[in-house]
């Protein structure tokens, strides 16, 4: 009994830095007003004022700005920024990682049944999507300044205003995706993942941080005899 109470007892343990934090909130805003702007111009477009649109598509293009920007700082800390933030978290690249991205598949398609081992940074099965969010969203933000840079009539007449409305749904369905998943790994999981995106501490057991510090030692010893050998 003892030993199951000492093993609920949960420790945080930092693992997101301030600036992929304060990024992410950027982001994620950004691309609210993104889509709420984008929804009005979109639906109630034909039937709104010269003015009324003018001023919605102001705020379409200076959110679009903002979006532009901080897309472009995370992928530079996808390269400068500390282990956590780094391309290398967000990859499939190591045993560990592929074993929490099976892990994650079964748990998934199993309703949350199956277990998954404990990690500290991004999920491996997700963060290939976070990746691809990226790129979709840069080539969203391209798209949309080209066409903030041409007239009303060639705007509505240009393919790309095609590819830039595929890209805003495409873009909703991971944030509507993404949100599902946070929700579902809150309900059963106890890892606070929405509040470490604000003070940046996960919470683990002691077991679980025995459990990560024994894989993190054997990829290390795995690593060694990889690079011993002749």
């Amino acid at each position: 009994m003892k030993a199951a109470e000492k093993d609920l007892h949960y420790r945080l343990y930092p693992v997101w830095d301030p600036l992929l934090r304060l990024l992410h909130w950027w982001i994620a805003f950004t691309l609210l007003a993104q889509f709420i702007s984008g929804s009005i111009l979109l639906i109630l477009g034909d039937s709104m004022s010269d003015q009324l649109m003018e001023s919605f598509d102001l705020v379409h293009i200076y959110t679009g700005y903002a979006l532009a920007a901080g897309l472009a700082l995370r992928l530079v800390w996808l390269f400068a920024g500390p282990a956590e933030a780094r391309w290398r978290d967000l990859l499939p690249l190591t045993a560990r990682q592929r074993r929490v991205w099976r892990q994650t598949l079964s748990c998934y398609l199993s309703g949350f049944r199956r277990p998954v081992e404990p990690y500290r940074g991004h999920n491996a099965f997700a963060a290939p999507a976070y990746l691809a969010f990226y790129g979709i969203a840069a080539a969203q933000v391209t798209l949309g300044l080209i066409l903030s840079r041409m007239s009303d009539d060639e705007r509505m007449n240009s393919v790309l205003m095609n590819w830039h409305d595929w890209g805003f749904y495409l873009l909703l369905g991971f944030a509507v995706i993404h949100i599902l998943m946070v929700v579902m790994h809150e309900i059963k999981g106890r890892h606070n993942m929405v509040s470490a995106m604000i003070h940046g501490h996960k919470a683990f057991t002691e077991a679980e941080t025995r459990q990560m510090n024994d894989s993190a030692s054997a990829g290390a010893d795995a690593a060694t005899r990889t690079a011993r050998k002749p």
